[in-house]
């Protein structure tokens, strides 16, 4: 395995050792309206979003360069360019923030990058430590790329240097522009000796950051700048430094409205005293997260994951679902595994995402920005998330919270969400009864299997099932009007729609997944391309439709038909023809996205089908199939603390088993779910804990410790005879530790019957 670097659990970091990896390692900072993409070098993309707009802040680059004042040798310190024969290069990625180190010549230097709690703001400090024996003499140069013209029209704009700001300031004066933050600043904690603002002035007109023909003089050329395509902020500081000396600088770089904002944020984020606060509250936070649920099992990287990584991979979810945009059923899917971490945050996403549902009860596809597509699938994420939050917190007056919809001005109950979207799924199905396919369902690629409304979706029917069940399991349990009447006539709905999908979506043993509009079987037998499907087979497994043993003969054909060396294809064959019938998935390369790549939400999906079933061993060994160090997949690219979307399929021509994209991925919050519900049992419930464990059979057992409405439960795993429950010395009926006075700490042991 091509070793990249190393865990640090104690620091909650991984440190990056190997710069040079098979791609750019990805991190990301972020707050509610900044979102940062940042690589192992700091480079990267950062935007906010405003009024569902993406606006840019920083397109790529944050360089710092060193210059001695005695030989004129220059270097950038945090990308290395030039090669240079470093005596330390590494990155730590953070819970929160993001710092590139490296030692040459005796100069140590880092460049850590934070996004604050709140703002339009990246915040960065510059440490530099003279740890040779001799006093240096050197400049230390900065350079970003910040988006100006947003109207994309250079005549609009000036550059200059400010000193009321201590730094640089952009204005875009444009005539009819619809953008607000047009105002973007570039602030350090000190008066630089020098800057640049525009490209020319900086890289030369035929240079580039590589070598910057600036570097080659004593001092930047401290001018004002106008009509640039790309204007660039750098800032000089000579600096001198004794043995063992440290120097330390702040900068903020944001965008604001007019002058007086830019003047209010540059002086406040730009200094040692917001930096450090900021830098508390990233690790008050990530610690708050992690000791919601500790684990602790036979497998270190497993623990890892569930304790750190995931918990931060799921709160970018929640906040900025997929990053390009927030996908309604995206960010639906990751509150249900992040409201353990943050209940009040969660309510508050939650509310957010629900006014993005139509009044039919359907919702779109993607806000900020627009995505309106008609995918069908919307509404089947909402029971489940609701039904998750309801449980974790105990907060039932989250059902009456008044919510607006996308398309109409009346406010309605977050129950009456639920209901119309419930009904939603109901109503809109075809001549089969099962549910009309539309422009998709999960599925996204399969976005012209049923346009004509005609088509019909064998998972979205059995995704309705499991959303009907947990709607059920909502009304049991909530004090809602009708009970009664609303529950019947929904068991009555989903007998009806059990008999559809056995009827017409259940054939030679699996599954189909769909009819298109023009009658035609997707995922059938003798189909020569995508004749069997991932997806329906897990789901029906975890929607409960089929008897005990079929369920395992359904997962028995995943494992025969769908496996490789490194996780669950989606389905196979691949598509190799395009087809209009079918949509963008059959125009893809094979083994590529949702044409038979090991696309890992569908694998979690199967993680937690296993354990639905009892098949511990099976759910353990994908986890460990699926991950960085699988030695049959050494070289993916993917980063060990990250959950990838995919990774190419055995059927790809080329790069099969290939990680290209991280983070953005609801995998991470199915994983954590398949992790700590699933494997190790540990259920959220109305009236406590539930466990039920479906740990792997060579495990001698695990360790839980979960902060549940306010109360630690230490949970310990035995393996034993029978199952057993025990609370504080004491043997309980069943197993389900109820909820104590909040404040309470409780010791639980539960001996579960070890399946062989």
């Amino acid at each position: 395995m091509n070793k990249v670097g190393r865990f640090d659990n104690a620091k909650k970091e991984y440190i990056i050792e190997n710069m040079y990896p098979r791609r750019p390692l990805k991190n990301f900072l972020w707050n509610e309206g900044l979102i940062v993409d940042l690589n192992q070098f700091g480079f990267g993309l950062s935007k906010a979003c405003i009024d569902k707009v993406f606006r840019p802040l920083i397109y790529d680059c944050r360089i710092v360069y060193v210059r001695d004042d005695e030989t004129g040798e220059f270097y950038d310190a945090n990308r290395n360019f030039q090669e240079k024969d470093f005596e330390l290069f590494q990155t730590h990625v953070g819970m929160g923030y993001h710092t590139v180190e490296s030692k040459y010549k005796g100069l140590y230097a880092s460049f850590t990058v934070l996004v604050p709690e709140k703002d339009f703001v990246e915040m960065h400090r510059i440490v530099l430590k003279n740890e040779s024996e001799k006093p240096k003499n050197f400049s230390v140069y900065t350079y970003v790329n910040p988006y100006i013209n947003v109207t994309e029209h250079q005549a609009y704009t000036r550059a200059k240097y400010d000193t009321d700001l201590c730094g640089l300031y952009y204005a875009h004066r444009a005539d009819q522009c619809k953008q607000e933050y047009v105002d973007v600043f570039y602030s350090a904690n000190e008066k630089a000796n020098g800057y640049a603002m525009s490209r020319d002035a900086f890289c030369g007109t035929y240079g580039n950051v590589e070598n910057p023909q600036a570097l080659k003089q004593k001092n930047l050329p401290c001018d004002t700048a106008i009509f640039e395509p790309c204007y660039i902020g750098s800032l000089q500081f000579d600096v001198s430094l004794a043995p063992n000396e440290t120097k330390e600088l702040y900068f903020a770089v944001g965008t604001c409205r007019n002058y007086e904002e830019t003047s209010v944020l540059a002086k406040k984020y730009a200094n040692k005293t917001a930096f450090d606060c900021e830098m508390e509250k990233q690790f008050a936070l990530s610690e708050n997260y992690a000791k919601t649920c500790l684990i602790e099992t036979e497998d270190e990287y497993l623990d890892t994951m569930a304790n750190l990584w995931l918990k931060r991979q799921m709160s970018l979810g929640k906040t900025w679902g997929r990053v390009y945009g927030k996908g309604f059923r995206d960010v639906l899917q990751d509150i249900t595994g992040f409201v353990s971490l943050d209940k009040p945050l969660a309510r508050e996403r939650l509310l957010y995402t629900l006014k993005h549902q139509f009044i039919n009860g359907n919702a779109i596809r993607m806000f900020d920005p627009i995505l309106d597509y008609p995918y069908q699938d919307m509404p089947a994420w909402i029971a489940p998330t609701v039904l998750a939050y309801l449980k974790e917190s105990g907060d039932f007056s989250v059902l009456n919270e008044q919510v607006g919809y996308y398309d109409d001005e009346r406010k309605e109950s977050v129950f009456t969400h639920v209901k119309r979207g419930m009904d939603y799924l109901f109503n809109t199905q075809g001549k089969r009864g099962l549910s009309l396919w539309g422009g998709g369902d999960w599925n996204d690629s399969l976005d012209a299997c049923g346009l004509q409304m005609k088509g019909e979706s064998v998972w979205l029917s059995i995704a309705t099932m499991n959303c009907s069940r947990d709607y059920i399991e909502i009304l049991e349990n909530a004090p809602v009007e009708n009970k009664a009447e609303l529950i019947a006539d929904t068991k009555a709905k989903r007998e009806k729609l059990k008999s559809a999908i056995l009827e017409h979506g259940f054939e030679n043993g699996y599954f189909l997944y769909g009819f298109t509009d023009w009658d035609e079987k997707v995922g059938a037998k003798g189909n020569e391309e995508g004749e069997i499907f991932l997806n329906p087979q897990t789901w029906a497994v975890m929607s409960d439709i089929l008897p005990d043993v079929e369920k395992g003969k359904v997962m028995d054909m995943v494992e025969n038909r769908l496996k490789c060396d490194y996780g669950y294809v989606l389905q196979d064959p691949p598509f190799k023809t395009a087809s209009d019938h079918l949509g963008r998935a059959s125009y893809f390369e094979q083994g590529v996205y949702e044409n038979a790549s090991v696309y890992n939400h569908g694998v979690m999906f199967k993680v937690v089908a296993d354990c639905c079933i009892g098949r511990g061993d099976n759910a353990w060994n994908t986890l460990k199939i699926n991950r960085y160090d699988n030695p049959k997949n050494p070289d993916s690219g993917v980063e060990p603390y990250a959950v990838s979307n995919m990774y190419f399929g055995p059927s790809a021509v080329s790069k099969k088993g290939y990680a290209p994209l991280s983070w953005i991925t609801g995998s991470a919050g199915w994983m954590y779910r398949a992790i700590v519900e699933y494997l190790l049992g540990v259920h959220p419930d109305f009236n406590g804990l539930k466990l039920k464990p479906c740990l792997p059979t060579s495990w001698k057992g695990a360790k839980v410790e979960r902060l549940f409405r306010g109360v630690k439960y230490s949970i310990e795993y035995i393996p034993a005879d029978e199952n057993r429950l025990v609370v504080d010395g004491k043997e309980m009926a069943g197993n389900v530790v109820p909820v104590y006075e909040k404040g309470s700490e409780h010791k639980v042991i539960y001996y579960y019957a070890k399946k062989v």
